[in-house]
């Protein structure tokens, strides 16, 4: 990545142009970056998929929002993912989120972990309260918030982290309990939790060499939501760990909010949900570090060090 001075942008009929005033750094962006994302704009490109600021200027024929509105962008919105590591962004008007008065905009960035954590309790798999999720990869973005939101809808939730520090902020968060996968065997963990039992639902942006022990900590009927590969992509012999465990007949759901790529309702819904939920103080997101705009390299660095709680965001 390099930074480079061009033309500003100016928002042409049905179109609005966003002065940034916090741009969030996340996992797609590194994916983007590094080529392994199946969603990458043509080259050359600005990563960035999270951008909340002011609108200071509209096109011919924009009646939705007006100069100094505050508002909140984010890419799934846009025709293409990407554009966020600018100063300004031009948009169709009908892409940005109204931002209610008392929401920062480095708030605002937080969002798209939440509108994800609500469409993985919500559509990609629906747990009831009082059911029990086991959460990998539970002190990121994405744990993080299903964490608070799935506390939020009354259910039961282990998380996992990695270290003592992360799993006090897991603890933070709300989790009725905290496995340090560096000390503690996670299955037997689960295990005794559960009081044998396992957990009803598990959700798991990690995948990699380990995936299939997932099938072994459910309860009968349970079923584990994949939605990320931090490890990489697990064996693609899944049927055998799943039969080994078809007396309980458990389940498997592939996700990706790209399904919902046509389906602006469900994803634009699920976003308000987001916003209401922050504005009522349900929901608390972290800040782990603010840098520069023209620190995007280091933010990257920072993020895959893995020793990130909260969010990254780069202010211009």
């Amino acid at each position: 990545m390099r930074v480079e001075d061009l033309p500003e942008p100016r928002p042409g009929p049905g179109e609005v142009r966003v002065r940034a005033e916090a741009i969030g750094v996340g996992v797609p962006d590194m994916l983007m970056r590094s080529g392994r994302y199946n969603w990458i704009p043509p080259f050359p490109f600005a990563p960035g998929n999270e951008l909340a600021g002011t609108v200071d200027a509209v096109g011919d024929g924009v009646t939705r929002f007006s100069v100094g509105d505050r508002v909140f962008v984010s890419a799934r919105e846009l025709p293409q993912r990407g554009g966020g590591y600018a100063e300004a962004i031009v948009v169709p008007a009908a892409a940005p989120f109204a931002l209610p008065d008392g929401v920062s905009a480095e708030q605002a960035v937080t969002l798209g972990n939440y509108q994800l954590g609500w469409l993985l309790l919500n559509y990609a798999a629906k747990p009831s309260a009082g059911q029990t999720l086991l959460i990998h990869a539970a002190a990121g973005g994405a744990g993080g918030a299903l964490v608070e939101l799935a506390k939020r809808q009354g259910m039961t939730v282990y998380g996992i982290a990695g270290g003592p520090e992360k799993a006090r902020y897991v603890s933070d968060l709300g989790a009725d309990a905290v496995i340090d996968r560096s000390t503690q065997d996670i299955g037997d963990r689960v295990a005794e939790l559960s009081e044998g039992r396992g957990v009803d639902f598990i959700y798991d942006s990690v995948a990699g060499p380990r995936f299939a022990d997932d099938f072994k900590m459910l309860a009968a009927m349970g079923m584990v939501v994949l939605f990320g590969y931090i490890a990489g992509q697990p064996d693609p012999n899944i049927y055998t760990p799943m039969r080994a465990a078809l007396g309980k007949s458990v389940g498997l759901r592939l996700f990706s909010i790209h399904v919902l790529d046509d389906r602006p309702d469900i994803r634009r819904g699920a976003m308000e949900e987001a916003i209401a939920a922050l504005v009522a103080g349900e929901i608390a997101p972290r800040i782990h570090a603010r840098l520069k705009l023209e620190e995007a390299a280091e933010a990257h660095r920072l993020l895959e060090g893995g020793s990130v709680t909260g969010k990254v965001v780069l202010l211009p």
